[in-house]
């Protein structure tokens, strides 16, 4: 993940965890997202999806990345 801002840290767990922050904060304040995310964090997408109730959908991208859309199906989350 590329990002304007640099980290202190280049702990890949760090990274997987912010992406997930990123992607959370906005199925919450929009209900919905679409972003690229790494590969890593597929399982991650998944049980946030279910959290959220979300339809979703991933297509490969080059570098160990996937790019993400979720929507939100229900407001009840």
């Amino acid at each position: 993940m590329e990002s304007t801002v640099h980290f202190d840290t280049d702990d890949p767990e760090f990274s997987r965890g912010f992406e997930i922050g990123i992607l959370w904060e906005r199925l919450s304040s929009d209900g919905a997202c679409h972003m690229a995310v790494s590969a890593a964090n597929a399982e991650m997408v998944l049980r946030v999806a279910k959290a959220f109730d979300c339809a979703f959908s991933g297509q490969e991208l080059a570098d160990d990345m996937i790019s993400v859309e979720l929507y939100r199906v229900s407001t009840d989350s």
